[in-house]
């Protein structure tokens, strides 16, 4: 904060000596701080604000700022900062936006073709998410037939908290078996 400066004058042999104090206030700095936030989709890594404190001189200062909490999942969340100005900086906080949207799965839908064979036909398919894992399980391939003409398997895709949902249809075509003489042809 500065302090207090004491003078003196000597005066010798002409002049009265002197004496006395003044007040040196230094008053604390604002840093300059810049601090970002994310925005980008999900990508099963962690994300959050990224920024620099820097003071007189360019001095760098970004050891005293910490940038809040890193979020993985959709759809993120807010990174409350702080900075430590110690004893030349005043103290700073805020906040920065960390917009994490949905992703999408890869979904592979297959309907079906074949002749009547008494057996339940339906589609097949998979769905894989970021880094390739496994969202097959939330994958709903619709309805089944055994019977012709078939008809048309309606499947859907619940992305839960990290994917967009998805849906479509795929077509299950069962055709008539021709019988001669009471065998299957």
């Amino acid at each position: 904060p500065g302090g207090t400066a004491n003078w003196s004058f000597n005066g010798g042999i002409n002049y009265n000596n002197a004496s006395g104090s003044v007040a040196i206030v230094i008053n604390k700095a604002n840093a300059t701080i810049t601090v970002n936030g994310y925005t980008g989709t999900y990508d099963a890594a962690a994300h959050g604000a990224t920024g620099t404190a820097t003071g007189v001189g360019a001095v760098k200062l970004s050891s005293g700022l910490t940038l809040g909490a890193t979020f993985t999942d959709a759809p993120g969340g807010t990174a409350n900062w702080t900075f430590s100005g110690g004893t030349n900086y005043n103290d700073a906080s805020g906040s920065a936006a960390i917009v994490i949207a949905k992703a999408d799965a890869t979904i592979a839908v297959n309907g079906y073709t074949g002749i009547y064979d008494a057996a339940a036909h339906g589609a097949t398919g998979s769905a894989t998410g970021v880094g390739g894992v496994d969202l097959s399980s939330s994958l709903n391939l619709g309805s089944t037939f055994t019977d012709a003409p078939g008809g048309t398997a309606s499947w859907s895709f619940a992305g839960g908290t990290n994917y967009n949902d998805a849906s479509g249809s795929a077509a299950i075509v069962i055709t008539a078996a021709l019988w001669w003489f009471g065998k299957m042809l």
